[in-house]
């Protein structure tokens, strides 16, 4: 692996962040065949939400929604049957809206033949295999090499660095920063050892924030409630770390129910904080829309390129799709690890809020989004817009909570 350890080379780095590049050969196969007829139970409000926020018919969506269901388990066997060669896999809308799921290989024969590929078909209503150049591990270690060097104590004031994360349909790791970015980045990244050729640098003028601070709409404190769980007999809820440190009074409608337990910011984004035995925990998640409620009944991870719904206080209930994986977000106070990043658009005082997909599935917290003037990012272009959230599975596992779920 070619790395940037020169000045010369640093000032190559240069070039790659105004002449933008990635490296994609495809070479694919696609199973095709026809999705169950039968309709699923969309909610009225959240059909609508996602109609204005994704321009989906309730039609349209069936079929996506579908389709992202049977996906699950054709991209993990995907991942189980090409091992090394494994680039990853998500979910896609060609021009006509048609969705698939794409699984990516680093080599042709890998997929050939491979009778963990077989019957993909009988799985999903469209799956293509591509060739890509790198595998979903190395673009892994490449994440990993910058979140080491962001460990630094020099790297906390590269504040023209956003985030960055894999980019799994391009098959590379996108870096985001701002345009006024100096030559420390460039050092930053030679520290990191990391190998440029799958590094894609972007600009953007709009820089992260958590969301906190804003008064007004369902919260509690300054941040929004995530999910409610339990650890032994002890009920309480999750919720982004940076909205609270351990020992901290956690107040819902201006009365105390309990404290922080558990606290992780940077780093990660993840705490938990308890509430009192006689309050009662439910498995919902508010939809803004009268009295509706969103049921949660699990936590598996939906696939990248998912239909996901969001909810806070400040903005309410908005969708979007998933869009990155592994992201690390340099918040000023330091980087956050292991995000996943959405267009669902979000705003201060969203921040450890819920994220569902599709068969009432659990996803993760609000972490934060790179905002613009009105402290949101609603007014913010769809495919510019970034928001991210920390993992809910991480989280249950570390604290040793379980998930409400009846």
């Amino acid at each position: 692996m070619k790395s940037i350890q020169t000045r010369n080379n640093r000032r190559h780095a240069g070039v790659f962040l105004f002449a933008s590049t990635f490296f994609l050969s495809v070479s694919s196969q696609v199973f095709s065949s026809d999705l169950p007829p039968e309709e699923l139970d969309i909610p009225s409000d959240m059909a609508t939400a996602i109609e204005r926020d994704l321009g989906l018919s309730q039609a349209e969506f069936q079929r996506t929604l579908r389709m992202e269901r049977e996906a699950g388990s054709v991209l993990s066997r995907a991942a189980s049957a090409l091992g090394d060669n494994y680039g990853g896999s998500w979910i896609e809308r060609d021009e006509n809206g048609e969705v698939r799921a794409v699984v990516a290989a680093t080599s042709r024969a890998a997929v050939q033949g491979n009778p963990g590929l077989r019957g993909l078909d009988r799985a999903a209503a469209r799956t293509e295999v591509r060739e890509v150049r790198f595998s979903l591990a190395e673009l892994e270690q490449t994440v990993e090499s910058f979140n080491r060097a962001s460990g630094n104590p020099m790297a906390r004031s590269l504040n023209g660095i956003h985030s960055w994360g894999i980019d799994l349909p391009n098959n590379r790791v996108v870096v985001v920063a701002s345009p006024d970015v100096s030559d420390r980045v460039l050092d930053f990244f030679a520290r990191s050892r990391a190998d440029l050729d799958m590094v894609h640098f972007e600009v953007s003028e709009h820089e992260p924030s958590t969301l906190v601070n804003v008064v007004g709409g369902f919260r509690y404190n300054g941040c929004s409630i995530g999910f409610a769980v339990r650890r032994g007999s002890t009920p309480g809820f999750v919720t982004a770390g940076h909205c609270g440190s351990v020992g901290q009074i956690v107040r819902i409608n201006g009365v105390a129910v309990g404290r922080f337990q558990r606290s992780n910011f940077p780093g990660a984004d993840a705490a938990w904080a308890n509430v009192r035995r006689s309050d009662t925990l439910h498995n919902l998640v508010w939809r803004y829309s009268g009295n509706s409620t969103y049921a949660v009944t699990g936590s598996n991870e939906a696939p990248l390129g998912a239909t996901v719904c969001r909810s806070g206080f400040r903005t309410g209930w908005r969708c979007g799709t998933l869009t990155r994986n592994n992201v690390t977000v340099n918040y000023g106070s330091g980087p956050v690890h292991g995000l996943r990043e959405s267009n669902a658009c979000a705003g201060q005082g969203d921040s450890g809020g819920s994220w569902v997909a599709g068969g009432n599935q659990a996803q993760g917290v609000t972490s934060g989004g790179a905002l613009g003037g009105d402290g949101t990012n609603c007014g913010i272009p769809q495919n510019q817009r970034r928001t991210w959230f920390q993992r809910l599975n991480p989280m249950l596992s570390g604290y040793g909570l379980n998930l409400v779920t009846s």
